[in-house]
C-alpha cells in the first residue's frame, strides 16, 4: 500500500510561533515514516514559506530556519496543481502532490481561518475544521454569540469596537450597567495572552481596552469566574462525535492540570455541553473546550479549533487519557480526513 503524502505545516507569522514549532516537533516525531511520506513545511516570523528537509530536532529552537537545504515551498491555491509547489533559486519549480494537510498553527493566521481557507482553496483534504469554525473559535464574541444562540451558557460580556473608543467615556456606564469588576478584557481574535487584562476600575478598564484595541478592532469585556476550571476534548464528525474524559485546571497559571474523577451528572453534563458546541460552531476533526464551574452554573469559556499538540499538552492528555495513544490519535485524525 502507497504511503500517503502529509504536508505538516508549522511555525507562522505570529507571536504563537515558539508554541507552533513545540506542537509541530512532537507531530513529526511521532508520525510513523512507515505510514506517511512527510513534506515539513515551515513558516519563519516573517512569513516566508520553506520546505524543510532538515534533522527534526532543528525545529524547537527555530534553528531549522538557517538550514541550508531549505527552499521556498507554498501551497498552490489552485487545485490543479493538487498540493505544493517548490520554488527553486532559479525560479523554476516543481510539483508535488499531497494527500493531506496537518496544519499545526497557533494564533494569528494559524487558528483564525486564514490557513484553512487557503487549504480549502488548494482542493486537498486538511486536518481540524474549516474556515467558518476556525474563525469562529478564535474570535470569542462570534464564539459566545453562537453558544448563547444553542443555549450554552458563557460569561456575561460586551464588545467596544476600535472606532468607538473616540467616545469611550460614554460607554463606561452601559458596561458597568452589565458586568461587575474586575473584568477581564482581550483583543476578541488574538490569543489569550496577547493584550489582555484584568481591570479593577474605570481608568483600568480605560486603558486595557485602548491597549486590546492595538491587536484587534474588537474588544472583548467579559465577566471574571471564580471557580473551578475543567477541560475537555471532542473528536469526530458531525455525526458521531466523541467526547473525553473530563481534566482539571489546578492553578489560575495553568501550571497544574490532570484527569479527575467527577460525579457522574457533573461529567456528563461537561461532555453534552462540549459535544454541543462542537456542533454549534462547526468544528470537524477535533476541538478543546475551556469551562468554569461557578456554584451549580457550568460556563463555557474558551473554543480551540486548533489546541496544542505537544505530547504533555491538554489535548493529547485528554485524548490519552480516554484510551487512545499520542501516535493513534495522529492516525485517526489522517485517516478520518482521507
Amino acid at each position: 500500500m502507497a504511503k500517503k503524502r502529509v504536508a505538516v505545516l508549522f511555525g507562522g507569522a505570529s507571536q504563537d510561533y515558539a508554541a507552533s514549532l513545540q506542537s509541530a516537533y512532537s507531530v513529526l516525531c511521532v508520525l510513523s515514516k512507515e505510514k506517511y511520506d512527510i513534506i515539513p513545511i515551515g513558516i519563519t516570523r516573517a512569513g516566508r514559506w520553506l520546505f524543510f528537509p532538515g534533522d527534526y530536532n532543528e525545529i524547537p529552537s527555530g534553528a531549522w530556519e538557517q538550514n541550508a537545504d531549505c527552499c521556498s515551498a507554498i501551497i498552490s491555491p489552485d487545485p490543479h496543481h493538487g498540493g505544493i509547489l517548490k520554488i527553486l533559486d532559479d525560479g523554476h519549480f516543481t510539483r508535488q502532490n499531497i494527500d493531506v494537510i496537518f496544519p499545526v498553527l497557533h494564533g494569528k493566521y494559524g487558528e483564525c481561518g486564514r490557513i484553512q481557507a487557503l487549504c480549502r482553496l488548494s482542493g486537498v483534504p486538511f486536518v481540524g475544521s474549516g474556515f467558518e469554525a476556525a474563525n469562529a473559535c478564535s474570535d470569542r464574541m462570534l464564539t459566545y454569540l453562537l453558544l448563547e444562540r444553542a443555549g450554552i451558557k458563557v460569561p456575561k460580556y460586551f464588545y467596544v469596537e476600535r472606532a468607538w473608543l473616540d467616545d469611550i467615556d460614554s460607554l463606561f456606564p452601559l458596561i458597568e450597567a452589565e458586568i461587575e469588576y474586575p473584568m477581564y478584557v482581550k483583543a476578541s481574535n488574538c490569543s489569550n495572552s496577547i493584550g489582555a487584562n484584568y481591570a479593577a476600575n474605570r481608568e483600568e478598564l480605560r486603558q486595557s481596552i485602548k491597549l486590546a484595541a492595538t491587536h484587534h478592532h474588537k474588544v472583548l469585556i467579559e465577566q471574571c469566574l471564580s471557580g473551578r476550571e475543567f477541560e475537555c476534548a471532542v473528536t469526530g464528525g458531525s455525526y458521531k462525535l466523541k467526547a473525553s474524559v473530563t481534566g482539571e485546571v489546578k492553578t489560575s497559571r495553568k501550571s497544574e492540570f490532570g484527569v479527575v474523577k467527577l460525579k457522574k451528572s457533573l461529567q456528563t453534563e461537561i461532555q453534552e455541553t462540549a459535544k454541543a458546541a462542537f456542533v454549534a460552531l462547526g468544528c470537524k476533526n477535533f476541538a478543546r473546550f475551556s469551562f468554569t464551574l461557578v456554584g451549580d452554573e457550568l460556563y463555557l469559556r474558551k473554543a480551540g479549533a486548533m489546541p496544542g499538540f505537544t505530547e504533555v499538552g491538554v489535548f493529547p492528555a485528554l485524548i490519552m487519557e480516554s484510551g487512545t495513544s499520542y501516535a493513534e490519535m495522529l492516525d485517526e485524525i489522517i485517516e478520518s480526513v482521507l
